[in-house]
């Protein structure tokens, strides 16, 4: 599914309304209505993140994944 920009930036608003004590938070996706409770943020979150996951990647750039490599003496 592609996301854009102006829907992570609604997701990012209904987390802030949630966080500073609005009761109830509707965000509205391909004419479709969703309406989060305060209990929903963790949901929303998981939404922000995957959004903006997927509009890195859209864009080209990855993530560089750290690997290390330990180096004794024995040869282990």
């Amino acid at each position: 599914m592609a996301y854009t920009t102006a829907e992570l930036a609604q997701v990012r608003q209904a987390i802030l309304d949630l966080a500073t004590g609005n009761r109830a938070t509707m965000v509205t996706k391909d004419g479709r209505t969703v309406q989060y409770a305060r209990a929903d943020i963790d949901k929303l979150r998981d939404l922000e993140r995957t959004i903006a996951a997927e509009l890195q990647s859209q864009d080209g750039t990855r993530r560089r994944s750290r690997t290390r490599y330990a180096v004794t003496s024995k040869g282990l």
